[in-house]
């Protein structure tokens, strides 16, 4: 029985391993080229203004390519064994605020809009949970915030907005867009869901981060 007990955790284990070897596949060779995808396809759009038949070729091209990028995600998360946010994100960014603050004593202020979509899909709710875990991260490690202000709300022409502002020492431009400090990977998380990411930084008045993101993306 031992034995038996000890080959199946073997099993279990090696099965496992496949499982994340096999998502770090598709991640670094599937996930990261879509995702460059959609980055260079919105770079582009900016070159095709006032190119309408252009314009809504390149709008067919990124829907295709979000939703492709959607349902390798899912697959990730499967693979990984990942939460599937069953909480919801309101309850997960409440959670992760609480924990941030009692880890680090840095001082923050939750508010969600009434109005904020109860349910969310599922690929969609990750990336924003990511998106404010990066930010919050950030101002940790290089801005000396003494308080946070993370809000989730709601934005003109049915957008959803995600912001977090820090009260830190704030940064030149030029650093608050640097890949070392996460923005590049909040950048493409905005971009997965069809929308854009903001960084209004500068010295002496802290950063602030904000996704604004469409909400039939998301709902």
């Amino acid at each position: 029985m031992a034995a038996s007990g000890a080959a199946r955790a073997e099993r279990s284990a090696a099965s496992e391993a496949i499982r994340r070897a096999l998502a770090r596949e598709l991640h670094d060779r599937v996930a990261q080229t879509l995702t460059t995808m959609l980055i260079e396809l919105e770079n582009f759009k900016v070159e095709q203004t006032g190119r309408q038949s252009a314009l809504r070729q390149l709008d067919e091209l990124q829907v295709s390519t979000r939703d492709v990028l959607a349902n390798l995600r899912h697959v990730l998360f499967e693979l990984r064994g990942e939460s599937g946010m069953e909480d919801g994100l309101v309850e997960a960014v409440r959670t992760l605020t609480a924990r941030f603050e009692e880890r680090t004593q840095v001082k923050v202020e939750l508010s969600i809009s009434p109005s904020w979509p109860a349910h969310l899909r599922t690929h969609a709710s990750m990336n924003m949970y990511r998106i404010v875990d990066e930010a919050l991260t950030n101002a940790r490690l290089h801005s000396g915030a003494s308080m946070v202000a993370v809000a989730l709300r709601l934005a003109r022409n049915r957008h959803l907005a995600i912001e977090i502002k820090d009260d830190g020492r704030g940064a030149d431009e030029d650093l608050g867009r640097a890949p070392g400090m996460g923005v590049l990977g909040m950048r493409e998380r905005a971009v997965i869901l069809g929308g854009i990411l903001e960084v209004d930084t500068g010295p002496g008045r802290g950063t602030t981060v904000r996704a604004i993101i469409p909400m039939e993306q998301v709902i």
